[in-house]
């Protein structure tokens, strides 16, 4: 054969491949193609936001996107192929489209879980299992988690997952079902069935409205100094407080305090991070931070993303938080 024809024939069958990718329309080959489109970062990430927990109850609106009705799109809409450096946060309707936009510019994919999906790790049927994503986000959960979710969860993060846990204060119960973010988190820590407390964290019932500096000095915690820059302060507008446990986990660390705490002090932490054999978690107790202020009208929200008295410090640590949990820094 010529050396003519074994290039046509290399050609086609390179093709041929390219063709056979092109027609396989499935959730996960769609997923793969925004993430080889959008790969501005080294190492994309796949970012999944949990909506069926009722994240948007009452004032809620702790999705990335969302309909005209404010009902949750497992998609964000438009299309985050379409987003580019310049694309504004108001693309997308959701009080957290300022985190979805900000993940899609450095390239990585986010998608978010709806009516009809199911929290599940290991099920290979369902094209939404944990085990299909790095880092799974779930601000101000306002139903329980059942018994088979807190297993696919905590195990989600022990095999290598990144989980990132936003609670709201004390009494914060927004759907009237007798248990708020407090509650909900602290049943998934303490019942379930992989271990008891895995992550040495615990939500305080408590409720506090303060801004504060009192942050750790670490010059290499990459989520208070991470590639978004240095988080100065932490503004919280009715949220909780984290106690630590180190006994039960001794990676267990506090980052941020209440004004006036020791940075050795195990209550009174505003936000915390520890690690779960080969996953990593970080606890925020307060949704104000991540509240671009722009989610359905019909709510009433607040720009805690970009709040100009804080200079950009929560932008910073919700996205360095993030890229820590996915193993990029």
């Amino acid at each position: 054969m010529s050396i003519k024809k074994i290039l046509i024939s290399l050609t086609f069958v390179t093709l041929l491949f390219s063709c056979s990718d092109e027609i396989n329309t499935t959730a996960n080959e769609q997923n793969s193609k925004a993430i080889k489109r959008l790969a501005i970062s080294t190492t994309p990430k796949k970012f999944l936001f949990d909506a069926i927990k009722a994240e948007t109850a009452g004032n809620a609106d702790w999705v990335i996107s969302e309909n005209s009705s404010g009902t949750p799109l497992r998609y964000p809409n438009p299309d985050q192929l379409t987003v580019t450096a310049t694309t504004l946060e108001t693309y997308w309707q959701g009080g957290l489209s300022s985190w979805g936009i900000a993940l899609v510019k450095e390239g990585h994919y986010v998608e978010s879980i709806v009516s009809g999906g199911s929290i599940t790790y290991g099920n290979t049927s369902n094209t939404q299992d944990l085990s299909k994503f790095d880092v799974f986000v779930v601000d101000e959960p306002n139903i329980l988690f059942t018994s088979a979710e807190k297993t696919a969860i905590v195990n989600f993060v022990k095999n290598g997952g990144g989980l990132f846990m936003i609670a709201d204060h004390t009494v914060s119960d927004r759907n009237n079902d007798g248990k708020d973010s407090p509650a909900i988190w602290n049943d998934l820590m303490t019942n379930n069935t992989v271990q008891t407390n895995p992550f040495g964290l615990a939500v305080e019932l408590t409720n506090i409205s303060q801004t504060s500096t009192n942050i750790l000095i670490d010059p290499t915690n990459t989520i208070l100094n991470g590639a978004q820059g240095a988080v100065t302060k932490l503004k919280f507008s009715n949220g909780a407080t984290i106690k630590l446990t180190p006994t039960a986990n001794s990676t267990a660390k506090g980052m941020i305090w209440k004004t006036g705490l020791a940075k050795t002090s195990t209550t009174g932490v505003m936000c915390a991070s520890s690690t779960f054999f080969n996953g990593r978690v970080v606890l925020i107790t307060d949704s104000s931070p991540a509240d671009d202020g722009t989610g359905n009208p019909n709510d009433i929200l607040y720009n805690g993303w970009s709040d100009a008295t804080v200079a950009n410090s929560h932008s910073r640590l919700h996205l360095n938080a993030s890229y820590w949990l996915a193993k990029l820094q």
